[in-house]
């Protein structure tokens, strides 16, 4: 029996450079996929800052004042927040879908409108605030005029802290929105605390505070790491009717998704009193603590999977979404059952004695943010696809369920009522984005499959 003992030596170089180049494809897999995780990680790094920086805030406001100011605050803080997300959907969020489609000039001109659609949004906001001081005076609510007449100079410098992070994260410059982030916290939980040791916290010098850290954050940015952009006039118009096609579904999504949680804090004012409204604020601002983990996620999750879907298509968008919500999900989960376990300790240990025994409300706005969660997933998905009028959809079926519910809850159990509503909103609206995106892939698989084009719903 004859040995070809050259033929095997052969064979064996040719298998053992076939496992080398298996070897190292999977190295550079895994390096390529490094960065996503990293940047991810670092992602929910920064929201921990962001949402410890307004965990502290409230407590700090709410053990130097009594339940009502911190209703009031809340209220206030309802009308930063409604700001902010409009500027988020009008500005932001095209920008974090459509920058990927561009490069060198092209896109430093985009991102140079961005800036410009960002100023006219600040001067918008601001005649808002004006208009809104004026109704509310000739109504006589004394009350909250002194908070809007602050919000009036600190909301344009909220918007511009806002509008930096979110420019950061689309160019997935995390480290440096965190290095932002964090001078806030520092700036502005001293700033809070030393007026509450001398006794000079009230809502008005909170919000000044809050308002002056993000400005000098911002003007350190600017000094020490912003990037170049290019403004050409020619340009402005153009890309704000192309991002219009997305942000008017956008900025509808996040109305409508949004306001019943803004909407149950202010029938709380006006059905029962300011210190019920303090007591929703403060379990939600409890339960805000989740949005480390969401918004952290989503940060990094909205340009992903535009580029995923940009690049691989379906396929790999679905790998993506699937990669985020299982982890999402146990982690709220988790989230859910730490307060089913010990809701009351934590906010007598937050904000004092007054608020034990608020563990219900607690549980029902938990079990909300596993819905939250997945309308986050799902909702990303969507945008990817160019769908934003299922996203548009989902959120008319949750606030109509959350206003429905929130009838005939919120007089006679309260706080607890508006919690219940806000649960049953979320539940709904998570069915249903889900539903229209598996649907919608559905659709481009087989259109694919067909070689037929799919129309965007936009």
């Amino acid at each position: 029996m004859t040995v070809d003992l050259a033929g095997q030596i052969d064979e064996c170089e040719r298998v053992r450079g076939g496992a080398s180049l298996t070897l190292t494809a999977r190295l550079l897999k895994l390096r390529r996929s490094l960065p996503l995780a990293s940047k991810g990680f670092l992602s929910i790094v920064d929201q921990a800052v962001v949402s410890g920086t307004s965990f502290a805030t409230a407590a700090i406001i709410g053990r130097a004042t009594f339940p009502d100011q911190l209703g009031l605050y809340y209220l206030l803080l309802t009308v930063v927040l409604v700001v902010l997300g409009i500027q988020d959907q009008v500005v932001a969020l095209p920008y974090s879908v459509y920058s990927k489609r561009r490069q060198g000039i092209d896109l430093a001109e985009y991102a140079g409108s961005m800036w410009v659609h960002h100023a006219a949004l600040t001067v918008l906001s601001a005649a808002g605030i004006a208009v809104a001081i004026v109704v509310t005076e000739a109504f006589d609510t004394s009350d909250i005029v002194p908070g809007l007449w602050v919000l009036l100079g600190a909301v344009p410098l909220f918007l511009l802290r806002e509008g930096v992070r979110r420019f950061l994260f689309a160019n997935l410059q995390v480290r440096t929105a965190i290095t932002i982030d964090v001078a806030v916290a520092i700036m502005q939980l001293s700033g809070l605390c030393l007026l509450a040791y001398f006794d000079m916290l009230t809502l008005l010098s909170a919000y000044g505070v809050m308002a002056g850290a993000g400005a000098w954050a911002c003007l350190g940015w600017y000094v020490l790491d912003a990037k170049p952009v290019r403004f050409s006039q020619r340009r402005v118009l153009p890309d704000f009717w192309q991002n219009w096609a997305m942000s008017k579904w956008a900025v509808g999504n996040y109305l409508v998704g949004n306001i019943a949680p803004f909407l149950m804090i202010w029938i709380l004012s006006f059905v029962a009193d300011n210190a019920a409204a303090g007591l929703l604020g403060a379990c939600a601002t409890l339960i805000g603590v989740s949005n480390i983990i969401v918004i952290g996620m989503a940060n990094v999750l909205t340009p992903q999977a535009a580029h995923a879907f940009a690049v691989h298509g379906t396929s790999e968008l679905r790998r993506v979404l699937i990669r985020t919500a299982l982890p999402l999900t146990l982690a709220l989960g988790a989230h859910c059952l730490l307060f089913v376990v010990a809701g009351n300790a934590l906010a007598s240990f937050v904000y004092g004695p007054l608020y034990d025994g608020c563990r219900p409300i607690l549980v029902a706005l938990a079990a909300s943010t596993i819905f939250v969660g997945i309308n986050t997933v799902s909702g990303n998905g969507l945008w990817a696809i160019d769908r934003p009028r299922a996203n548009f959809v989902a959120d008319v079926c949750g606030m109509s369920v959350s206003l429905i519910t929130a009838a005939f809850f919120v007089v006679p159990f309260g706080a607890l009522g508006a919690a219940l509503a806000t649960l049953m909103g979320t539940s709904s609206s998570a069915l249903v984005r889900t539903f229209a995106l598996v649907r919608a892939m559905n659709a481009f698989e087989l259109s694919a499959d067909l070689g037929l084009p799919v129309a965007s719903t936009s």
